[in-house]
């Protein structure tokens, strides 16, 4: 994985607001209207990832919080969600080693697009905080 490709999403990630943090391989970004993500290398790109606790609901709601992150999964253009181990919400898409300007542009649009799903996603506020 080339640390170029990180470092020139970096920048971007900049220049679209985020406030940059770095942890070893791990890039925090933060922004104030958008999700907060953090960047690391895996499989020969990087994998983008923001995350959102959930409610006591989600548990005890197994399937009603599975049948929202389906929806949101069949809606999602780019990313992925899934419920991890303790059932916290992750939002996941991994992007190649490979930085352009246009197509990095696009991929973030579609990543505020599948957030924004979120956002709209029936009971979502029954299952996360």
């Amino acid at each position: 994985m080339s640390t170029g490709t990180l470092d020139r999403m970096t920048e971007h990630l900049q220049f679209l607001g985020y406030e940059i943090a770095r942890e070893g391989e791990l890039i925090l970004a933060k922004h104030p209207r958008k999700f907060n993500v953090v960047m690391k290398p895996v499989g020969g790109g990087i994998l983008i990832a923001s995350f959102f606790t959930c409610a006591d609901e989600a548990k005890r709601d197994r399937s009603g919080y599975l049948e929202m992150i389906n929806t949101l999964n069949a809606q999602a253009v780019l990313a992925r969600f899934y419920a991890d181990e303790d059932s916290d919400l992750r939002m996941e898409a991994w992007h190649p080693d490979a930085y352009d300007r246009h197509t990095f542009s696009a991929f973030m649009e579609l990543w505020d697009h599948d957030g924004g799903l979120l956002l709209e996603a029936p009971k979502v506020e029954r299952y996360l905080k």
